[in-house]
């Protein structure tokens, strides 16, 4: 396949080159021929060399949150970073960060190795268990409300029920109900209006 060898010639090439710029105090001008490099389809050697050498570069700005996209890819691409980090092979560059960054870059490694060793399955997505405990809790809320109006709630309705279907609805009826109404009314007036007077003339004989 001399075609997909010429390909890996020419990442060679810039992989070598960009080591050259970076090495010469030119990082812009190396990453931006490794990220060249990434675009020849490299053998993955190659590309995990581009990776790291690229993460290198925004690491060595202080940069942490860019480094780690490149390492990341390189790492799930089995990247051994101790190995990298050593510059056991050729390609690598040298990492020069300060020592908080270097310990971030490490940790970083060592999260993305657990995360991989995990397995492909994602982890529930935040809310699930919210939204599922939300739904869940919901329905208890609901129930508490339901609950929380007590036996009033549910005494009131069955007393409503019960007085309704108790009503006589026909005509003769509602005069009764009327008559009688008027006639506690009117005897709760009169009963009212002597207490007044009662009140306001206490030497009257009512």
């Amino acid at each position: 396949m001399p075609g997909c060898r010429h390909v890996s010639v020419q990442a060679e090439q810039l992989l070598a080159s960009g080591k050259a710029k970076y090495e010469g105090g030119d990082r812009m001008g190396a990453l931006r021929l490794w990220e060249q490099a990434l675009e020849q389809s490299p053998t993955q050697e190659q590309r995990l060399a581009a990776l790291f050498n690229s993460a290198c570069v925004h690491a060595s700005f202080g940069d942490v949150e860019l480094a780690q996209i490149p390492l990341k890819d390189a790492i799930y691409g089995g990247l051994d970073y101790a190995a990298a980090v050593a510059q056991q092979d050729e390609r690598f560059v040298k990492l020069k960060a300060s020592a908080q960054v270097m310990i971030q870059m490490r940790k970083f490694n060592e999260q993305v190795l657990r995360s991989k060793a995990s397995g492909p399955a994602a982890p529930p997505s935040f809310g699930s268990g919210s939204r599922s405990s939300s739904s869940g809790g919901g329905g208890g809320g609901s129930s508490s409300k339901a609950s929380g109006k007590g036996l009033l709630g549910k005494d009131m309705s069955d007393v409503l029920s019960t007085d309704a279907e108790s009503i006589d609805a026909s005509i003769g009826g509602i005069i009764k109900r009327v008559a009688v109404l008027l006639l506690v009314l009117s005897g709760l007036g009169v009963v009212l209006f002597y207490l007044g007077l009662k009140y306001a003339f206490p030497e009257s004989p009512y």
